[in-house]
């Protein structure tokens, strides 16, 4: 009988650890700085730097290209458990030589989606435009269905 018991229990605690959010949410935010062209060193301690440097410089084949695309690379991970209802994803952000000004980029999904499931946004700040205003200093995250605000995350230095 105890055994029974704990095995129910056990197989009920699987079950709601494996189990898909039931609201729209952000599951993760990987900030992914980039400030260097060259690639870190081939010791072990660099590896996932090292990775991460690869990735984002795959197919930059002149030091020019390479320049460009250093800066700030933002990975949202966020639960989509509503798909027939429009979601805005909005990303505030400040940077270094904006002062306080709160700048934003969004994406909007209008259309129904096939299913509920997990989607990711890329938000890359590179270039021209991190020449001219500096390295992102915060950011807010802000998940909107159907209107409403479902979730949010923050930098720790979000005011």
């Amino acid at each position: 009988m105890k055994t029974r018991l704990l095995l129910a229990a056990m197989s009920g605690l699987f079950a709601v650890s494996c189990s898909q959010p039931q609201t729209t949410c952000i599951t993760d935010m990987a900030d992914l700085p980039l400030k260097q062209t060259s690639l870190p060193s081939d010791s072990w301690k660099n590896a996932p730097v090292r990775a991460n440097a690869q990735f984002l410089m795959f197919g930059a084949n002149t030091q020019k290209e390479r320049e460009l695309r250093m800066g700030d690379y933002y990975f949202l991970r966020w639960y989509d458990a509503e798909p027939t209802k429009p979601v805005r994803v909005e990303m505030l952000y400040t940077q270094a030589l904006t002062g306080a000004d709160v700048l934003s980029r969004v994406v909007e999904y209008n259309e129904p989606r096939e299913k509920a499931g997990s989607r990711r946004e890329e938000f890359h700040f590179t270039g021209e435009e991190r020449a001219k205003r500096g390295d992102v200093m915060t950011w807010k995250v802000n998940i909107y269905v159907d209107g409403q605000l479902a979730d949010s995350k923050q930098s720790y230095l979000w005011e």
